[in-house]
């Protein structure tokens, strides 16, 4: 029988293998604030990555933000990709994307999925705007929206009444918006109040906030620092500049900083 050998290879040094890398730590504040404002807000006001953010959130149980902070970074993202990965990039529900587009009139990233998917015949195109979009997507067994989608992307006008023209805005009218409450600029304009705010908001105008001149209460006092100065201000329906200025006046700390 052959000699077993009683020298012994040296093992091997194992690959060091760096450990992963372990998530920030949420603070108390940051946590309280999850579901509350968006993700990336968060991420933002507490010094973290959105992604951390956003595992802590779901890690809790706790759903998405419906309200945005709507800037003119985060109007330009729509419909730039799909409304489910506009939300999940800015850390609120789908839906709130959908309804901020629609109200804008920004057409959605691509064609919709069903119309994707319904190959469209010779003679389906054909008739499209000889009847309206809800008989012939009953006909095709698709959408309105789709028939819609379809006869838009082909240059062919809806039959029926011709839908009203939008008249245009004069630059007098233009340098309301934010000057004025939407409600006054849509009246001197004649036009809607959700079409006037949705122009200021295309065009990246904050809306119209009232200079506070009444006397601070001493509630009101307590309540500067206990969250930023753009929530104060909404909460006291002043401009975010009115609240920075009285906080400084009196010493107290921004929030969260």
């Amino acid at each position: 029988m052959a000699r077993t050998s009683q020298v012994q290879r040296a093992p091997k040094e194992k690959e060091i293998v760096p450990a992963a890398r372990e998530s920030k730590p949420l603070p108390r504040a940051a946590i309280s604030k999850l579901g509350k404002i968006a993700d990336t807000e968060v991420a933002r006001r507490f010094s973290l990555d959105v992604p951390t953010v956003r595992l802590e959130r779901q890690r809790r149980d706790i759903p998405p933000c419906s309200r945005v902070d709507w800037t003119p970074d985060k109007i330009k993202v729509l419909g730039t990709m799909s409304d489910k990965k506009v939300a999940k990039k800015l850390g609120v529900v789908s839906t709130t994307i959908y309804s901020k587009r629609i109200r804008l009139g920004i057409p959605a990233f691509g064609p919709s999925l069903q119309e994707a998917r319904h190959v469209w015949s010779a003679r389906e195109i054909k008739k499209l705007g000889t009847m309206p979009d809800a008989r012939l997507a009953a006909e095709f067994g698709v959408k309105p929206e789709a028939v819609a989608a379809k006869r838009t992307s082909l240059g062919i006008a809806p039959t029926g009444k011709p839908r009203k023209i939008r008249k245009p805005w004069k630059d007098s009218e233009l340098k309301m918006l934010g000057k004025f409450p939407d409600t006054h600029v849509a009246e001197v304009t004649k036009r809607g109040r959700r079409h006037v705010r949705g122009k200021r908001e295309s065009l990246g105008i904050l809306p119209y906030q009232k200079q506070f001149v009444e006397p601070w209460t001493k509630k009101m006092i307590q309540r500067l620092g206990k969250g930023t100065d753009t929530e104060i201000a909404r909460e006291l329906g002043v401009a975010i500049k009115t609240v920075s200025l009285r906080r400084a006046k009196f010493g107290i700390p921004a929030f969260g900083g």
